[in-house]
């Protein structure tokens, strides 16, 4: 039986295979060319035509190209009014930016519980007691989450909902575009994203008419000319400067036009990569109902370190011995974290001097805490080959062979 590398063994694979691997032609490197002679790096053509790309692929009226996720996040909330006080529902099995731009514009986040699949579980939400004025829902690693069961609550509780779908370009829910769903959506262009633009980069979309004007001036200065075209250097709005650059923008441009055939790709991989995988003991994989899409951003498997023999950190550093740059993901929930821990100290966080906020270390969120210590992130991305695959599935299955062997 072979040895694990970390133990002394032979490596799976003496070639790293990265966690992810950003797609690339020849489209993306002209554009970049065409624009440096052009010296049109703002508020250029591309910019406009990735708006109205964007906007048709998703199936909504407005989309509106901005400098990141984060910020497309905070104009979000801006334009939806909310601010002072405003309590925001959302999860704790995110990246930092889905909660703290809810702390920027002055709101306070109710952290709910998730689900097995990690995605936002809508009873949790249900039993909050008190009033909230938004529900912010990640679509995690690409899954859509229950959006008709957010969408009865929404209407219930006469509140918002924002799609935070950093990880999910090109998902779907009921044959619906993840990002056509609630009353704003969000996108990440960052590098490691289904659509990298190059650098930072995000979008935001909506149907809605109002908010789409809002954060067209929230994101430029709050200057009058965004509206009419003419008044320069009369502000009407306290603004950001959230502009996405053009480069950025012709970037994330090209990406879209391959965008299905990206999400296809992951597809397929995750498809052999769970084939390869099914049946072993101590390891979930991930699932997809028939009414989801999933676009496998990131393609997450739960082990049970009870049954396979190691614990999650010490099996995803056995993975990296082995070739595979797996990744402990999100391992602390963010309701753990030294800043929600400690969210009332105006060291930590100006606004607590003016806000009291709830106590985060007594709240107890069981499959969110279950979560952080057994998902490992696997390498997935569009040209990920056979044999990288073969040798992911076959680094897994040795480390599980070791500690299951009679001694």
């Amino acid at each position: 039986m072979d040895k694990p590398a970390i133990l002394g063994g032979q490596p799976v694979t003496k070639k790293k295979i990265p966690f992810t691997k950003i797609s690339i032609s020849e489209d993306e490197r002209m554009v970049v060319e065409e624009i440096l002679r052009s010296k049109v790096f703002v508020n250029g053509p591309y910019t406009k035509l990735l708006e109205k790309e964007f906007a048709n692929y998703i199936g909504a009226k407005y989309a509106i190209a901005v400098s990141n996720g984060t910020d497309a996040l905070m104009l979000s909330y801006l334009a939806l009014g909310i601010n002072m006080h405003d309590k925001v529902v959302t999860t704790p099995l995110t990246f930092i930016s889905t909660a703290s731009t809810i702390l920027h514009v002055g709101a306070i986040p109710l952290f709910a519980d998730v689900k097995e699949d990690g995605n936002l579980d809508p009873n949790a939400v249900s039993n909050i007691k008190e009033s909230f004025s938004a529900i912010t829902i990640v679509h995690l690693f690409g899954y859509p989450a229950d959006m008709n069961e957010f969408i009865s609550i929404a209407k219930e509780r006469d509140c918002f909902i924002i799609e935070d779908a950093a990880h999910a370009h090109g998902a779907e829910y009921r044959g619906i575009k993840v990002g056509n769903l609630g009353d704003i959506a969000t996108f990440s262009f960052y590098p490691s994203k289904i659509i990298a633009a190059g650098g930072w980069g995000g979008i935001i979309t909506t149907n809605n008419r109002e908010f789409a004007e809002k954060i067209r001036l929230l994101r430029a200065h709050g200057e009058l000319k965004i509206i009419d075209g003419k008044s320069r250097y009369q502000y009407i709005m306290l603004g950001y400067n959230f502009r996405i650059s053009e480069i950025e923008a012709a970037i994330a441009y090209h990406q879209l036009k391959k965008l299905d055939k990206f999400v296809k790709l992951r597809r397929i991989a995750a498809k052999i990569l769970t084939e390869m995988l099914s049946g072993l003991p101590g390891i979930s994989l991930p699932t997809e109902e028939e009414h989801k899409k999933h676009a496998f951003y990131i393609y997450c498997i739960k082990i049970q370190p009870h049954v396979i023999g190691w614990t999650r950190d010490s099996f995803v550093e056995a993975l990296n011995a082995e070739g595979i740059e797996a990744r402990k993901g999100y391992h602390i929930p963010l309701h753990k974290a030294k800043l929600f821990i400690n969210i009332n100290s105006p060291t930590v966080n100006y606004f607590s001097k003016i806000i009291k906020y709830p106590d985060y270390s007594q709240l107890k969120l069981k499959m969110a805490e279950k979560l952080t210590n057994t998902m490992v992130w696997l390498p997935i991305f569009p040209e990920i080959s056979q044999t990288e695959i073969e040798a992911i599935a076959k680094a897994i299955k040795k480390l599980v062979a070791w500690k299951n062997r009679k001694l």
